[in-house]
């Protein structure tokens, strides 16, 4: 018996799952096909080694539809924005239904007309956009002018509308805070004292949300840490390792630590100054080489990150689906990716 026949139509038809009229239909270009079955024929093709596999695969990508997408993100030196950035990108490419290009541009002047003038260059461009922003009136004006233009626009990671009507992926923000809280409640057990927290700025909707859970949940369930006034970072490590630092001088009751946004890397370096590790619970964003290293050494103690793969995934699925909605719709467009506790003993995971 010869086990290494030529792959048919018949062994693609069968690896795949489908009858050989389906196969047919997508490697001849019958009738249409729906692009998720094109796309299950390539890979069986593939995984058989079928000798027409490469053209069906220049096949489908000839039927689908091409996009350009803006990607507006913050301006830093946090390896977390590079991460997002390449999970971004490859989720682009790895998508089935449409061909995908993104263009990426980076906040490196905070002020609303800057933003606003980034946001409309990219909206020229693109065929829709995703942005990392705090809320403004002239930035919410742009976006809304761009919008009415035909060109969707996605809130990533933070709002930038303040009653939340608009196309979101990233994490319940509100529900960040309350995890905190539940965490530092837990980790400081019947201790009383003070809670320092640290944010990029006011104007940023998911820091403040997070700071909002955050206190929600201290005030109902744990009274005897008391969260101290906010103080802003900008997201910037400098400014987070000063303040730490400034904290634990002034607050000899600290109890605990909360980074809601950027700039936790300033916290690693603070604490690693010190002869001894502060008693008190310390919790950054973002899963990063430097805070695993962090919670690997005792510096810190949890980190939430926001799965920017997952993210990415979700963001380029409604970036996609926009392009064909005709009115935004809150129970599809706006997507919440459960955030991932990180301690010393989840590391590989």
């Amino acid at each position: 018996m010869n086990n290494n026949k030529r792959p048919t139509i018949a062994t693609v038809a069968a690896q795949a799952g489908l009858s050989v009229a389906t196969v047919d239909r997508v490697l001849n270009a019958r009738a249409p096909v729906n692009p998720q079955t094109a796309e299950q024929v390539f890979q069986a093709a593939e995984a058989v080694g079928y000798f027409a596999a490469r053209l069906i695969g220049q096949r489908i990508r000839e039927r689908r539809p091409t996009y350009r997408f803006g990607i507006l993100l913050l301006g830093t030196a946090q390896a977390f924005y590079a991460n997002l950035a390449q999970s971004i990108s490859t989720a682009a490419q790895q998508h089935a239904t449409a061909n995908l290009t993104c263009q990426f541009d980076y906040i490196l002047d905070r002020t609303p007309s800057a933003i606003a003038t980034q946001i409309e260059q990219l909206a020229v461009q693109c065929d829709a956009l995703a942005v990392v922003s705090f809320a403004h009136p002239l930035i919410n004006a742009t976006l809304a002018q761009v919008r009415e233009a035909g060109v969707p626009v996605v809130a990533l990671l933070s709002d930038i509308h303040e009653q939340a009507l608009e196309p979101y992926v990233g994490q319940d923000n509100h529900v960040v805070g309350r995890t905190m809280g539940w965490l530092l409640a837990r980790t400081c057990g019947a201790r009383k004292g003070s809670v320092g927290i640290l944010l990029g700025g006011h104007r940023f909707l998911g820091h403040q949300a997070r700071v909002e859970g955050l206190h929600s949940y201290l005030a109902e369930h744990a009274p005897g840490l008391k969260p101290l006034e906010p103080l802003i970072n900008l997201d910037n490590s400098d400014i987070t390792e000063e303040a730490t630092l400034d904290l634990l001088t002034r607050h000899t009751d600290l109890r605990g630590l909360c980074v809601v946004g950027g700039g936790g890397d300033g916290v690693i370096n603070a604490l690693a100054q010190l002869p001894k590790r502060p008693a008190l619970c310390c919790i950054l964003q973002e899963s990063t080489a430097l805070s695993r290293e962090a919670l690997s050494r005792g510096f810190i103690d949890v980190v939430m990150d926001s799965q920017p793969r997952q993210t990415a995934t979700a963001l380029i699925e409604l970036l996609v689906e926009l392009q064909a909605a005709e009115a935004f719709d809150p129970l599809r467009h706006r997507v919440h990716i459960p955030p991932q506790i990180v301690t010393s003993e989840n590391l590989s995971n």
